[in-house]
């Protein structure tokens, strides 16, 4: 059986691995930056699903309030809820505004591909996908993050070069991706991409991960084994 890449479950794992706290599996803790993040991913989607006649009416910041996290539990104080609200919209202002009268060819789809060279099929979700000016055959594939994180800035480049090369014979024309918070965007064009630097790192992460998760499911069973294992043995 073929084994499956999935893009979401590698960039949680890189996350907590990543995250100067706690080294729990993010999976197991909302944060504010995935309650953030969800609210991000549907404004995106939202506003550009509308026809740009709609969009110049329809501030983005109207549509990213639907899911904005109402409880600032999660977040260190009010004040730092307001100061991460302001300056998302304020970034989603500026970016949207700057593709107003565009057409994406994607937003927020989830896409598989088998990658011969490494033998295994790679899902990943691609947030925005658009036309490229540098040519009618390439695209601009973007991805919009909420906190600076170089680590997943690069797991998501190489992933997205692998797909759209064993997908479509070619790497995308542009990589763009956004730290929101930071006002930071990474831009990486078809010739910075090497290939085989691309595929070396996503099986290394990939195998990275199946080794950790094999020894994490091990030791749940062991330890379940030890639990069940009678008194005196």
């Amino acid at each position: 059986m073929t084994k499956r890449i999935v893009d979401y479950v590698l960039e949680e794992w890189l996350r907590s691995q990543t995250d100067s706290g706690s080294r729990e599996p993010a999976k197991l803790k909302v944060t504010w930056q995935h309650r953030v993040q969800y609210a991000v991913g549907h404004a995106i989607h939202d506003y550009f699903t509308l026809e740009p006649a709609v969009r110049i009416h329809t501030p983005i910041q109207v549509l990213l309030n639907r899911r904005w996290p109402r409880s600032k539990a999660a977040f260190k104080d009010s004040l730092h809820y307001w100061q991460v609200y302001n300056v998302i919209v304020a970034q989603l202002t500026r970016i949207t505004g700057e593709l107003i009268y565009e057409y994406p060819l994607a937003l927020y789809e989830s896409w598989e591909t088998k990658v011969k060279e490494l033998d295994r099929h790679l899902s990943v979700i691609f947030q925005a996908v658009w036309p490229s000016r540098l040519g009618p055959h390439q695209v601009k594939v973007q991805k919009f993050l909420v906190e600076n994180n170089e680590e997943l800035v690069k797991a998501f480049v190489h992933t997205a070069h692998v797909f759209w090369h064993s997908a479509y014979g070619e790497p995308p024309g542009e990589i763009e991706v956004f730290a929101l918070l930071d006002d930071r965007k990474y831009v990486f064009t078809r010739e910075m991409l090497d290939l085989q630097k691309s595929l070396d790192y996503v099986l290394l992460l990939a195998e990275t991960w199946d080794a950790q998760n094999a020894a994490e499911q091990a030791d749940k069973r062991e330890g379940k084994a030890d639990c069940q294992a009678p008194l005196g043995t």
